[in-house]
């Protein structure tokens, strides 16, 4: 039954009940864009699904309209950090058959609704899921998860630079793998965009593709800045022959920008692209 959306108060419905109301109504989000009417299906087993799902064309318009500005029906999308799918289902529905989503998430519940939602779109030939974690390095490394809940953020990858999970409930012997890797594997194709939200390992997983930037060159890039990291990240982006040009701030850390902060002080997305004068190291 497809009623979620059209009670939008019972996302304030506390946890405790959220599992036997999911159970005995079988509730999905299904939202249309008004903008070309194309029709998204999500299956919301946890209030983090549902809260992602039912706000993918409200809480990002940002992230929404990179898409629309870069996305050719032929293109190759690599959307690490996917979560439940919300974006990699978005592009999906606006490629030909030509094209193709590889959507990275190693969070394994998650995983499993991103998987879910993937087939309630019919989208099972044009986005591939991965579960294992993009990194900078290939190897098992510990991957500490925060909340077992589908579509919970904040879990990591514990390699050297990541933030450190305190209050982890759990961990998993996780391998991960450079985006280099995987193309040279020949498990993903070479992508034309990509976005990397990751929760802190960003610059770790930017290393391990820098073969990918400096021959392929992918056309953009949405890379989640960590604060205190933007030099860092735009240094490992121009020795690969791309500039920063634009930046993304929103919630409470464009109310810091407001208040007179620096970008290094908050967390953002940044937008990269190949700077046609720059020679990579």
């Amino acid at each position: 039954m497809e009623l979620l959306h059209k009670i939008p108060k019972l996302k304030w419905l506390p946890i405790r009940h959220w599992y036997d109301l999911r159970q005995a109504m079988g509730l999905r989000v299904s939202l249309r864009d008004p903008e070309d009417g194309i029709r998204y299906r999500f299956v919301a087993d946890s209030l983090h699904s549902y809260q992602r799902a039912h706000s993918l064309l409200s809480k990002e318009p940002d992230m929404i309209n990179w898409l629309r500005k870069h996305l050719r029906p032929s293109d190759v999308f690599l959307d690490i950090g996917a979560n439940i799918g919300t974006f990699s289902i978005y592009a999906a529905k606006h490629l030909s058959a030509g094209g193709h989503v590889y959507a990275c998430e190693p969070h394994l519940p998650t995983t499993v609704q991103l998987l879910q939602n993937v087939v309630a779109n019919g989208l099972d030939e044009r986005v591939s899921v991965i579960s294992v974690a993009a990194s900078g390095e290939d190897s098992f490394v510990p991957f500490r998860y925060k909340r077992w809940r589908q579509g919970a953020s904040g879990s990591q990858l514990g390699i050297d630079g990541s933030p450190s999970v305190d209050k982890h409930v759990g961990t998993e012997l996780k391998y991960g793998m450079r985006v280099d890797t995987m193309i040279a594997q020949g498990a993903i194709r070479a992508p034309d965009l990509i976005k990397i939200d990751t929760d802190g390992i960003e610059v770790q997983i930017l290393s391990g593709m820098t073969e990918l930037l400096r021959s392929h060159k992918p056309r953009s890039l949405r890379v989640e800045v960590q604060v205190g990291e933007l030099a860092k990240q735009v240094q490992l982006m121009q020795s690969c022959g791309y500039s920063l040009v634009e930046h993304q701030v929103i919630g409470k850390w464009k109310r810091m920008i407001d208040r007179g902060h620096s970008l290094d002080e908050v967390a953002f997305n940044a937008i990269f692209e190949p700077d046609p004068r720059a020679v990579p190291a």
